[in-house]
């Protein structure tokens, strides 16, 4: 009877046991969700900052454009800790966006509308919150640019497409494990990078709210230190090429928007082979030096200006193609995050044709830089001068070797 007993004892033991394990393991084998996911709705409203004669009353109504309201519509992944880069930028979000705005004057600037990526950077977490900063690139469209004879006075915007860039700082409220309260002030840009002139650009500066929805609960983010980075090496060979506008006035009429004569509208072709020595130091920062090798149509050319001011300015390309061509060496600095580089330059012309329309001694680049696993990359760089003047747009494939 006890021989009995105790087996039943033993095999009621080993069923709760058996049944206890078979809970744990479930928990453990529970599958992770793939991405934490999320969809925002941000509402803007500031100014226009006065940077040109358009937005400061020089327009068909005669009105100062001072103000603008935007909806922006996002879905955006958290990251998760996964991978090292994770930890290193304290957990950083990444998505995409629909932006529309309003500047209260359809008929002369349109309805721009944005499709733009964007990556958040998280500066210091707390319990029911978050202070950061998050940068935004991407293409606007539907403006209504320039034209001489419809639209002569919008100097701002000079084609119908043009890059959207987003930097703002912010402050996330967690209101639940799944819904965010964020209040945010960002700065935000407009420009074509001289592809078509006028190019004046707008600026805007503005506060937003914005309310976010997570469709699973945030995970518990555990930042972990990381080894120190493997300093490396490299070379990176690229080519480049793009093309710009440039309209050139007759300087014998003053100008005249009700008779939009007398300027040419010539496109230049941009051709650039780079190459560059650079060294990593950590996981964000990268230095190097190297060469810039261009060929640029709109460098020296020659104008003849007609008495005529009815007439347009004849532009003849310059002769020699060595007229075209100039040699730049510069420093550059690169913040990489993973496989992405924000990427700035800065140059110096040490060979060139010094004629009267001559390229500036000194130009800058900037720009983004997407690194594939085979050592291959792709990027766009906007080539300027007085670190405000953008020159062209500056499509980029490119080839490094690495090594440690």
């Amino acid at each position: 009877m006890r021989i009995r007993f105790t087996l039943l004892l033993m095999a009621m033991t080993l069923s709760v046991y058996a049944q206890q394990t078979s809970k744990e393991d479930s928990l453990k084998n529970k599958k992770k969700p793939k991405r934490y996911n999320a969809v925002a709705a941000r509402y803007h409203a500031g100014r226009v900052l006065q940077t040109n004669d358009f937005v400061k009353g020089e327009n068909e109504a005669n009105q100062i454009i001072d103000y603008y309201q935007a909806l922006t519509i996002s879905y955006g992944v958290q990251t998760d800790g996964s991978k090292e880069w994770h930890h290193i930028f304290n957990f950083p979000y990444y998505g995409v966006a629909f932006y529309n705005a309003n500047f209260f004057n359809v008929k002369e600037l349109g309805k721009p509308t944005a499709l733009y990526g964007f990556m958040g950077f998280p500066l210091k977490r707390g319990k029911r919150g978050l202070w950061g900063y998050e940068l935004g690139f991407g293409l606007t469209y539907n403006w209504e640019p320039y034209d001489k004879y419809n639209n002569p006075f919008n100097v701002a915007i000079g084609s119908y497409r043009t890059v959207y860039i987003d930097a703002n700082m912010f402050y996330e409220y967690h209101l639940s494990p799944r819904f965010d309260l964020r209040g945010s002030f960002g700065f935000t840009h407009f420009s074509n990078g001289g592809t078509k002139k006028p190019n004046s650009g707008i600026n805007l500066l503005s506060p937003s709210i914005e309310l976010s929805y997570h469709f699973k609960d945030r995970p518990l983010l555990i930042r972990k230190p990381q080894p120190a980075y493997e300093q490396h090496y490299e070379v990176a060979i690229q080519l480049g090429s793009g093309s710009s506008n440039l309209l050139y006035d007759n300087i014998n009429t003053p100008a005249n928007p009700d008779d939009p004569k007398g300027a040419a509208d010539v496109m230049h072709n941009y051709v650039n082979l780079s190459a560059a020595f650079l060294k990593q130091t950590t996981w964000k920062n990268k230095f190097g030096a190297g060469f810039d090798l261009s060929y640029d149509e709109k460098a020296n050319v020659k104008i003849t200006y007609p008495e005529d001011g009815s007439l347009e300015p004849t532009v003849e390309f310059a002769d020699k193609t060595a007229d075209k061509m100039m040699l730049g060496l510069y420093g550059t600095y690169e913040f990489a995050i993973d496989r992405l580089s924000i990427a700035s330059y800065l140059g110096f012309l040490v060979l060139r044709h010094k004629g009267e329309n001559a390229n500036p001694l000194m130009y800058q680049k900037f720009g983004l830089k997407y690194h594939f696993k085979n050592n291959l990359y792709a990027g766009l760089l906007v080539r300027a001068h007085n670190f405000s003047v953008a020159e062209v747009i500056e499509w980029n494939i490119g080839y490094r070797i690495k090594w440690h």
